[in-house]
């Protein structure tokens, strides 16, 4: 996404409209789309900083700023969609980044909007972004956005989330756990990182242990506030792992797990991680190459094979299966904002689905009397507690020994379900 205006685009902006464009446009998801965008050479960390707040925090509040710029535009559907895309990225500057000027994002983007010949946007531009930034306290007040809304519309408007979304977390956990639940998904997530195996491990601990902003600690792994800065990162650096995930571990009582374990949807292994810190026998397998790839380098000497979780027969026969879903993400929305754009009501069938083969296969490979560990990051009945009980409802065999979910007020704004499956 090229702009040919008079002045060559920012380097932040150049970065975060081409990322939003292909994770939006092309459906890659964000963070693969940012790393793309950047590979173009941006070396100033401010730039680089800039650029991911812009692609997470607009793909955040993406529902709002629509909103607000529809307040102002006759018919934003009739604008080219890299345009309506930077008219987006500029308000959402204007309206939630404090440390730029209003004029200095007004003015990128009617620059940018000279990049489309003949077009003749840079009046359009100049005029909507001058009413948004005068907009003031009126765009962060809820009674701007309930104008001609029923409830569910407002709420859509609100914490920027698709109306089927909204109606499906509303009925199935009530208001006050639905709009914790909303409120979560628009602010980032907390910072998370687990220290096992960093050679500098012990160190490490005792200083950010004692820092006073920290959230939690759960054996080698911390939760700190997001944005949370290091003077200088550690060499090698820390390994990056959702708390949210950590606890949703936890709350299955590893320590008394049969080995060995089979983390069969391993992915990057993070999970695996936390099983090593805890001395348990683990090998691990995903579908992505890539993925193994980077776990054989960060978990040096664990056992890996290239497996889909739904067929795989492991080489070793499980006294515990860990099954880490694949699921709809809805649970860690502010971790992956874009996957709220992305998702469809129909794709949650398919996911159940999917689920249902991985958990088949898991019963016929671990042992009797064994374990399967079930977990999700997503917040959809259907995937988790309903997955559950039709499985156990097929097969007599198996019986529920622990379920878990993230409490709805956790400050860690990411949301996991977890269940202990006992096997005859």
């Amino acid at each position: 996404m090229q702009a040919r205006s008079s002045k060559p685009l920012p380097a932040a902006r150049r970065v975060a409209l081409e990322a939003l464009f292909r994770c939006l446009m092309n459906r890659q998801d964000i963070q693969a789309a940012l790393d793309s965008a950047l590979s173009s050479g941006v070396d100033d960390p401010r730039d680089l900083g800039l650029a991911t707040e812009l692609s997470y925090g607009y793909l955040r509040l993406k529902g709002r700023i629509e909103y607000v710029l529809s307040r102002f535009l006759q018919d934003p559907g009739k604008l080219n969609p890299k345009m309506r895309l930077a008219m987006g990225v500029a308000a959402y500057e204007i309206l939630f980044l404090d440390k730029i000027p209003a004029y200095a994002s007004v003015d990128w983007a009617v620059e940018f909007s000279k990049s489309k010949p003949g077009a003749r946007l840079a009046g359009l531009f100049n005029a909507v972004l001058r009413r948004v930034s005068e907009l003031g306290v009126d765009a962060h007040d809820p009674d701007f956005f309930r104008k001609d809304a029923s409830l569910p519309e407002f709420l859509s408007r609100w914490y920027a989330c698709p109306q089927w979304l909204v109606d499906l977390w509303w009925r199935e956990y009530g208001e006050k756990t639905a709009t914790d639940y909303l409120e979560a998904q628009i602010k980032p997530p907390a910072l998370g990182f687990n220290l096992f195996g960093h050679p500098e491990a012990d160190a490490l601990y005792t200083e950010i242990a004692g820092w006073p902003e920290l959230i939690d600690i759960e054996g080698m792994s911390f939760a700190l506030p997001a944005g949370t800065a290091f003077e200088g990162e550690p060499d090698p650096p820390l390994a990056r792992q959702s708390f949210a995930a950590r606890q949703a571990v936890e709350a299955l009582d590893p320590e008394i797990w049969d080995g060995p374990v089979w983390d069969a949807c391993a992915g990057r292994g993070g999970k695996t991680r936390i099983l090593l810190e805890k001395g348990l026998d683990v090998f691990a397998s995903d579908p992505h190459r890539g993925r193994l790839a980077a776990l054989e380098r960060e978990l040096h000497g664990v056992e890996i094979f290239e497996a889909n979780a739904a067929t795989a027969e492991p080489p070793r026969v499980p006294g515990t299966i860990l099954l880490d879903m694949p699921c709809s993400g809805l649970g860690v929305l502010s971790r992956r904002p874009d996957t709220k754009w992305k998702r469809r009501p129909a794709d949650l069938g398919d996911l159940t689905l999917l689920q249902r083969e991985i958990l088949d296969n898991a019963l016929a490979q671990v042992k009797p009397g064994g374990r399967i560990a079930v977990i999700t990051c997503t917040l959809n009945p259907e995937e988790n507690q309903g997955l559950v009980a039709r499985f156990i409802g097929d097969n007599d065999r198996v019986s529920v020994e622990r379920e878990w979910t993230t409490p709805s007020d956790s400050p860690l704004n990411e949301f996991f379900y977890a269940a202990s499956l006992s096997v005859k």
